[in-house]
């Protein structure tokens, strides 16, 4: 196994995430401080203060981390945390099926990884937080799981979970689940993991299981041993604990709604687009039958989307007093709390997570709490060594596979042939505009009535050279056949569903090849590596 780097700049990463890569002055006023600073770091570690409570933290954690069997190196993490010098290094993921894509094991890793550089260097106790967006009802990101086929990107969808908008903890694997495993097993190679890999992701999804105890259980299995802990807000006694700040967004909605909007518009004058609309309600309602919906607000007055609930401002905030376990924040109002459980430093995030941090900085101040410094999540592409061989023996770089496919073919046909087929034709229709000139312009002195003839019979005979010429590159790609189907199997295990592999390709399917263990091969090779650029993996 090795890992070289390839710049962000060079793949298709939103240009925010690539200008806080580089630490592009233009966003330092959006975020507290540079993830590759150590001044910065070391500063942000010296004047961090925790306001909560870290015994009420640690007790609700290791209730809730019960549910998830967890082993005794995440008990020693839970009870570092009672140190008043520990500091949580938070990331976390929507609850999708069997893990989802490798992403989420590069954000327990970075998370992992950071935690234990930070020990060592700064002699003080960091623990990695895993934090289960358990409260998220985006369905059809958790309902289905993708892998690399022979000729195509394949995925299988397990149908309906629910009804559509519970809370993704709340759902449970129904009876269409065993069929959706058998689908997935059976979509498989068999290989010697196979059975041991099965066996133990049975031991956690199985008919009846709900989702977040089932992605918590695996999360730990799988890097409980590195002190991994996990928490989430969908847990009635946490609720009860972070009240504050569900009734400060409803007490204070207009100054959070002005302030996220002018950060937002700062952020636009810079050129860069808002990762999240902005809106004066950060807050959904939970229902009897666990569905989230969204409340809003006009002129003091809140009321639930489809449902008929209405209360002043006065009147919402007792109810959340009341009952914190029927409200559910929004994104921005997640991180805040988050932060009001934790000791949070720093929180791991991809692309689309610091860009909607960028929006939030004075937001927090808002709630008396400085931002996190915003970490990015290691970033890969996995090369297994097939592809990697078959790589070797066409023209193109690795960003080269992000271009569309009809581009790669026309482009490695240009390069394979001697003869350059569109200059050929090219050249052919200039003559044949030059002939066609002085020909029309004869026939015009014989009788002017048939000039536009001549210029109908070249507009016929072009068409003919289009014709031609996509004869000749259908006759070219025939001959390169073999190479040609190489380009496609590269590019749907690059760029599968024209999007970054880490992204689409399910984390399973890599455990099924090269073992249950690869995800500590991974970590030891990410020890000196900073998630800086894009790292090429190969296998």
């Amino acid at each position: 196994m090795s890992c070289t780097s390839v710049p962000f700049q060079s793949l298709p990463f939103p240009e925010l995430f690539k200008d806080y890569i580089s630490q592009n002055p233009k966003l330092s006023e959006f975020f507290s401080g540079s993830p590759f600073s150590d001044s910065e770091i070391e500063k942000k570690i010296e004047t961090f203060c925790f306001t909560g409570n870290r015994k009420k933290t640690v007790e609700l954690l290791k209730d809730f981390n019960q549910q998830f069997n967890p082993p005794a190196e995440t008990i020693q993490s839970l009870n570092k945390l009672s140190d008043e010098k520990s500091f949580a290094v938070v990331t976390g993921q929507q609850l999708i099926l069997y893990g989802g894509p490798v992403f989420t094991i590069y954000k327990v890793l970075t998370a992992i990884e950071l935690s234990n550089k930070w020990q060592k260097k700064y002699n003080k106790p960091f623990v990695p937080v895993f934090w289960l967006a358990d409260e998220d009802h985006d369905f059809e990101e958790v309902s289905k799981i993708g892998f690399p086929g022979t000729d195509e990107f394949n995925e299988i969808n397990i149908g309906a979970l629910g009804e559509g908008n519970e809370t993704a903890g709340e759902l449970s694997l129904n009876g269409s689940f065993s069929e959706f495993r058998k689908s997935l097993e059976e979509s498989q190679i068999e290989t010697e993991f196979s059975r041991d890999l099965w066996k133990a992701l049975d031991d956690f999804y199985s008919s009846g299981e709900k989702l977040r105890t089932a992605f918590g259980r695996l999360l730990l299995f799988l890097f409980g041993k590195h002190g991994l802990v996990l928490a989430g807000s969908n847990d009635q006694a946490i609720k009860n604990h972070v009240v504050q700040p569900l009734q400060k967004s409803v007490v204070n909605y207009k100054e959070l709604y002005k302030s996220l909007q002018g950060t937002t518009r700062g952020l636009v004058k810079k050129g860069y687009q808002a990762q999240v609309q902005v809106q004066e309600s950060n807050l959904f309602w939970i229902d009897e039958y666990r569905q989230r919906k969204k409340i809003n607000v006009k002129d003091n007055r809140w009321a639930v989307e489809k449902d008929g609930r209405e209360w002043s401002t006065e009147q919402l905030s007792k109810e959340i007093e009341k009952q914190p376990h029927r409200f559910s924040p929004n994104v921005f109002l997640r991180p805040v709390v988050q932060d009001t459980l934790l000791p949070s430093i720093t929180y791991i995030g991809g692309p689309g997570e610091i860009a909607y941090y960028s929006q939030m900085k004075n937001f927090y101040r808002n709630f008396d709490m400085e931002m996190p410094l915003i970490f990015p999540r290691f970033s890969a592409t996995v090369l297994e060594s097939g592809i990697d061989r078959i790589k070797e023996k066409l023209p193109f770089s690795f960003p080269d596979y992000f271009d569309r496919i009809e581009d790669l073919e026309s482009r490695y046909i240009q390069n394979k042939n001697s003869v350059d087929v569109e200059q050929l034709f090219a050249q052919w229709k200039n003559r044949t505009d030059e002939l066609t000139k002085e020909i029309k312009t004869k026939i015009g002195e014989i009788d002017p009535t048939l000039a536009g003839s001549a210029g109908k019979a070249k507009a016929v005979y072009l068409a003919e050279l289009d014709k031609l010429k996509g004869k000749i590159y259908r006759s070219i790609k025939q001959q390169e056949k073999i190479q040609l189907e190489r380009l496609h199997k590269i590019k749907n295990n690059i760029n599968p569903n024209k999007n970054l592999q880490e992204r689409e390709v399910a984390f399973i399917y890599f455990m099924n090849k090269y073992g249950m263990d690869i995800w500590d091969i991974f970590a030891n090779h990410f020890e000196d590596e900073i998630p800086d650029s894009h790292k090429l993996i190969r296998l």
